[in-house]
Order: C-alpha cells, then sequence, then structure tokens
C-alpha cells in the first residue's frame, strides 16, 4: 500500500492539507476532485475544478474553541435549496424560502490516516446557535438557544452550521462541503447507479422513491429520493432516513473502490465534473493542493474502519416530535475529541463453564416479516443445531427486530440459538414457554443475520463501510 504524502502546514485550518474531505452524505463527492489530479490529469483539468468550485467562510460564529488533536474533521452539509437548478423539488414558497441544512455529516478522519469516522446529526435535533455573521451583508445573528439544527444555515451560512455543531461536539472542524440536490442526481448517474436494498417494497409519495423488496440499483431521481425520502424507512423518523443514508454512502464507497473508479482517469473525470458543479466548500477546501492530498488517501482505508454513526438522541423534553442529544452522546463525542474509532474495541469473549443443554427444549419460531417462508428456513437451522421440538408459526404483527425470547431455565439454549443466528437481542420473559424467535423485518433473507462485527460508541445506531445492510421499510 502506497505511504500517504507529507503534510505540508497551511495554518490552523488547514493543518493536515492532506486529508481533507471525504465521503459522507453522498460518499464520493470529493472522491473525484482529488483523486482525478492524483492520477496526474494535470494543470488543465485542475484549473477547470477550481474553477468550478464555489466558495464561503469556514467559521462566522464567534465561537472558536473547538479542539485540535490533530484529526482531520469536514462538515458535509446537504442543503435543502429549491432556488436555481433545484426549483423543481418545491413550489414558489420554497423557492422563495432561506435554505436549510437537510443533511449534515461530520467526517473526521484519524491523524494516523488509518480509521474515519462519519457522524449524522437529524435535523430536528434541538441545540444551542453561537452567534453568527453573515459574511455577505454583515447581519449579524445572536446566539440562540432551543434552536432546530437545520436552522443554523439560514443564519449566514455554511459557516454557522460549521460553528453550532463545533460547538456542540466540542470538535474543531476544518473544513466543510455544502451540496445540492443536483450534486447527488449526477455523481449516481456518473458512477452508473448504486445498489440498495429493501426488505419491502416502497413507494414513497412526498419523495417520490419507488423500489421492489430486495436489491435494485438506482440513480438519478430515484437516488436522490431514497436519500431524501422520509417516509419510506424504518418508523418515519429522520433516524430512519439517516440509516438510509449510511447504507447508500456504504454502498457507494464499496463499489468505487472495488470497480477501479480510482484508477480510471475517464471516470474520475465525470465524477469530478458533476461534484465540483454543484458544492460550495470552505476557502481552505477549495485550494487544489488540499484536493490533491484528500484523493492521494482515499485508497488507502480499509473499508472496516469506515464507521457511520448516528449521534445518540432523546426526545426533547418540550416537544416530543424534535431531538436532543442523550447523555450516551458524550461518549461519542469525547471519542471524536480523542481522535479515536467510533467503533469500540472488540473485548475478548470470556469463556463460560460447559452446560448440558436441553435439545427437546420446546422451540417456536414466529415469522413477523411479513414475508413467506422464513419461519420454515429458521426452523430448519435450529434443527440442525439438534432441537428436535421446533414448531415454525406466523406473527399476525410485523415487528422490525428479531428477538430471541426464554423462560426460566432455558437461557443456554436461548443462547445458543441466538448465537447460531447472530442475533444480538434476547430476552428473559415468563410469556413463553421455553425458547421463541420472532424474525423480524431486519431479518428478510439468509440463515443467519449479517454480524455486527463491533459495537459502536455510545451504543450509536450505524454501520461500518464493508457492512451490506437491508434497509427496513416503512410500514404506513
Amino acid at each position: 500500500m502506497p505511504q500517504a504524502p507529507r503534510l505540508r502546514s497551511t495554518g490552523r485550518h488547514m493543518r493536515t492539507s492532506v486529508m481533507t474531505s471525504k465521503r459522507n452524505r453522498w460518499i464520493a463527492l470529493l472522491t473525484a476532485c482529488m483523486l482525478v489530479i492524483v492520477v496526474g490529469f494535470g494543470g488543465v483539468f485542475a484549473l477547470r475544478m477550481r474553477n468550478n468550485l464555489h466558495t464561503q467562510e469556514l467559521n462566522i460564529s464567534n465561537y472558536k474553541d473547538g479542539l485540535e488533536n490533530g484529526a482531520l474533521d469536514i462538515l458535509i452539509i446537504g442543503s435543502d435549496t429549491r432556488k436555481g437548478n433545484n426549483g423543481a423539488y418545491g413550489d414558489e414558497e420554497d423557492r422563495n424560502s432561506e435554505a436549510r441544512a437537510d443533511v449534515m455529516m461530520l467526517l473526521q478522519i484519524s491523524k494516523d490516516r488509518k480509521n474515519v469516522n462519519v457522524l449524522s446529526f437529524p435535523r430536528d435535533l434541538m441545540v444551542s446557535v453561537p452567534q453568527c455573521t453573515d459574511p455577505d451583508n454583515g447581519t449579524v445573528y445572536p446566539a440562540e438557544d432551543n434552536v432546530q439544527i437545520n436552522e443554523s444555515l439560514s443564519r449566514g451560512g455554511a459557516g454557522c452550521t460549521v460553528a453550532t455543531i463545533s460547538k456542540l461536539t466540542g470538535v474543531n472542524i476544518d473544513h466543510f462541503m455544502l451540496v445540492d440536490f443536483n450534486a447527488v442526481k449526477e455523481l449516481s448517474k456518473v458512477v452508473g447507479g448504486v445498489q440498495v436494498c429493501v426488505d419491502a417494497p416502497i413507494d414513497d409519495e412526498y419523495s417520490g422513491l419507488k423500489l421492489p423488496a430486495g436489491t435494485s440499483t438506482v440513480e438519478g431521481e430515484q437516488a436522490l429520493a431514497f436519500l431524501r425520502s422520509r417516509h419510506g424507512f424504518s418508523d418515519g423518523s429522520d433516524i430512519g432516513r439517516i440509516q438510509a443514508q449510511q447504507g447508500f454512502m456504504a454502498s457507494l464507497l464499496r463499489k468505487v473502490k472495488s470497480e477501479g473508479t480510482l484508477s480510471n482517469p475517464g471516470r474520475l473525470a465525470s465524477i469530478a465534473e458533476a461534484i465540483t458543479q454543484n458544492v460550495t466548500v470552505d476557502k481552505g477546501l477549495g485550494n487544489i493542493g488540499t484536493l490533491i492530498g484528500v484523493g492521494a488517501t482515499l485508497g488507502g482505508v480499509d473499508l472496516s474502519n469506515v464507521v457511520f454513526a448516528t449521534v445518540p438522541t432523546e426526545p426533547w423534553t418540550q416537544d416530543s416530535n424534535r431531538l436532543q442529544v442523550s447523555e450516551a452522546a458524550n461518549n461519542v463525542f469525547q471519542r471524536l475529541r480523542d481522535d479515536k474509532s467510533l467503533k469500540e474495541e472488540e473485548k475478548p469473549a470470556e469463556s463460560a463453564p460447559a452446560v448440558q443443554l436441553n435439545r427437546e427444549a420446546p422451540v417456536s419460531v414466529y415469522n413477523a416479516t411479513g414475508l413467506e417462508g422464513r419461519s420454515a428456513t429458521i426452523a430448519s437451522v435450529i434443527e440442525g443445531l439438534g432441537y428436535t421440538n421446533v414448531t415454525p408459526g406466523t406473527s399476525a404483527t410485523p415487528t422490525n427486530f428479531t428477538t430471541v425470547f426464554y423462560s426460566t431455565g432455558y437461557e443456554a439454549e436461548a443462547q445458543e440459538i441466538a448465537g447460531k443466528l447472530n442475533v444480538t437481542r434476547v430476552v428473559a420473559t415468563e410469556e413463553v414457554q421455553g425458547v421463541s424467535v420472532t424474525i423480524g423485518t431486519d431479518f428478510p433473507s439468509g440463515e443467519a443475520m449479517e454480524k455486527q462485527e463491533a459495537a459502536i460508541a455510545g451504543n450509536a445506531s450505524g454501520q461500518t463501510a464493508d457492512q451490506n445492510k437491508c434497509q427496513t421499510a416503512f410500514a404506513f
């Protein structure tokens, strides 16, 4: 593996001009720019890309106390602006309104360039916004508590969102990328579509997303709909939408790395053109040398060390339809400040004393996926362990999460079955007799769930980039 190029310090926000932007919301966003130059596309094309870029001030707030820890921190913001080329995504009122931050992801590349964290912030999150000054007209927006985080973008620009998230996390943010709807469409077209998976059909009239159950390839308008859809996934909340976005980005990153995109000058040129025409960056990130450095480092990060996570939240005390950070978020923010991966180190398993298992224990298997044949498939797996009293059935009520229940005296059997199926939810209850397995929509196919290789700090939801996850469709 080639070594990362040497870094050249160019000021507080350019301390590591090599690893600047990675990929978050739409993962290959910056990939193109950097890699095109890395493969030697030359000064003319580099100049063209630089001329495509729009720039803004990085931090327009009076808050500048974020911790410098040697890592490279880049905030990627997906704007919901309906102005200009995005006018088709709203009515006249939308086109005349201020842009809001529809997606916010803090990308952190570790100082040693071996780990990448991508932390998402729900747009319904209530936070304190510092004082911000619009660099174009001098308007001063006073500091304010209990503000929905996506409104920070309308307080002078991306620099206010940078300051808001820096204040929330305590992390100094070195760069930002502001991306609009058109960037997502064009990027997905250039890479030939992105593979996504859903466990049930989706027909979301709000975003226009229409997908059959199983694996599909989305590009253009459908790729954008997949990333925008709030009513299509999980419980219909922004958290479900974020999980779908993370799955999309992980799939895109796998594709970019596996199909030789990083060594295909023609493909890189097309990606670079699509990206740079549809993003705004801070002035430091607009430096062509910074882009070169990012591209040079991109290919060296192992996908299992790229962690996508969502900041832990709970309902806001003043309105349950809004969110606030939970106590567990402190652990996540501390790991970012300490330049640590959000993937927690796996603890060695303690050897348990041998237990005599009762292979005649009653085991019930309930299919709560809404899909045919799941209980019979899983019952067969359990019988393969030697259990002789397994009864498949169907639950009348669909459920999202696969769970193994057990009554007193059957914990060892439940743990063995859960281990075979890679089920992490194991619950003691006297409402079942023996062991009962409920197969949820998070386990739509196969004989074992996808194994979660490592826990994420703060019990945050998320995944690593090497994981291929099937999203749970929202049951209207």
